[in-house]
């Protein structure tokens, strides 16, 4: 009975950080999100703006998700290069870290005035950004709360051994952990709030940091599935390059890391003993290195997303017929052989 207790407040604890997470993103996204998308379509010109730009969208919107989004629109629409439109997922990758390691602090006990403020700017519907924004504090507020009863639910965590054993049993083949963590963060649709879980967890050992680090990939992974499937133009291979680019990027980076996870993690734990926190850097470190190494190769990357994904082209054939679409490579040969029936 106690182990079902136990489990209840876990789940509980768990969905209060979820819901806390989405309204917090949602209030955000609603008040600004608007005026950043402006600004993202203002900064895409060379790949440092636009890599600072995306990292402060995702900081600002407190989603990495909402700001990818945006981007893979732009790309869609051919508003942006890919070159740029890729450096604004590095940054936004980045950005999302630093709302993590700011909520990794032990800052629960402003969360009853987040929560009080937001309530009475949500209440006042006549001003919309002030209502969008009492949403986020309350978001906010939700978020802290639930880390402060996650980690006083693991303070009692040694009086429930089988629940120990629930939780542990997937934390001994690192690409389990992988693949486990990666479900969460496209089911929740959001790697800050995965990432903030596994941190509550390590920090009071309920996993050791290599499992925590491998959850973390496996995160940063789940969140970049999403956009994969929800392509702007499904039939357009072309419009799947910014999101495949951004998932093959944090694929290469999560097999590079696992191949070494032993000794990285031996360095981690050695730069910092509090293992909540050891978790918000390894998030961060991970991202900022991964921008490092592809930054200056996003042109020879972009080159080669656009021979493996190439776009469709629009040929009418007649002066009434309805047009239809062929690959680039196709048209080429049909118009060698009928160049007088093309218009």
């Amino acid at each position: 009975m106690p182990t079902t207790f136990t489990l209840i407040d876990l789940a509980g604890s768990i969905a209060l950080l979820l819901l806390g997470t989405q309204m917090a993103q949602t209030g955000m996204q609603r008040a600004f999100g608007a005026g950043l998308q402006s600004l993202l379509a203002r900064s895409l010109h060379d790949r440092g703006r636009a890599f600072i730009a995306g990292m402060g969208s995702a900081a600002v919107l407190q989603s990495g998700s909402a700001t990818g989004s945006m981007t893979t629109g732009l790309a869609a629409e051919g508003r942006v290069n890919l070159v740029p439109a890729l450096a604004v997922m590095l940054g936004t990758n980045v950005g999302a870290t630093l709302i993590v390691q700011v909520l990794s602090f032990d800052v629960a006990a402003v969360s009853p005035a987040l929560i009080l403020v937001g309530v009475l700017m949500f209440r006042r519907t006549s001003n919309t950004r002030a209502h969008d924004l009492g949403r986020a504090f309350i978001g906010l507020g939700l978020m802290l709360f639930a880390l402060h009863e996650l980690l006083d639910l693991m303070t009692d965590y040694e009086d429930a051994p089988s629940l120990r054993v629930l939780l542990g049993a997937a934390s001994t083949v690192p690409l389990v952990d992988v693949l486990l963590a990666a479900s969460l963060s496209w089911a929740a649709d959001s790697n800050v709030a995965a990432v903030l879980l596994v941190a509550s967890l390590c920090a009071r050992n309920v996993v050791p940091p290599d499992t925590a680090f491998a959850l973390v990939l496996g995160a940063n992974l789940g969140a970049a599935i999403k956009p994969v499937l929800e392509s702007a133009v499904p039939d357009d291979p072309a419009s799947r390059r910014l999101p495949v680019g951004n998932l093959l990027i944090l694929l290469i980076g999560a097999t590079l890391v696992l191949g070494a996870l032993g000794p990285i993690g031996r360095f981690m734990v050695s730069m910092d003993a509090d293992n909540g926190r050891v978790v918000a850097d390894f998030h961060t470190l991970f991202n900022v290195v991964l921008a490092v190494l592809f930054l200056p190769l996003l042109s020879p990357y972009a080159n080669l997303l656009g021979h493996l994904m190439p776009a469709l082209i629009k040929v009418t054939r007649g002066r009434t017929a309805r047009p239809y679409l062929r690959r680039t490579s196709n048209v080429r040969r049909e118009c060698a052989g009928r160049q007088g029936q093309y218009s």
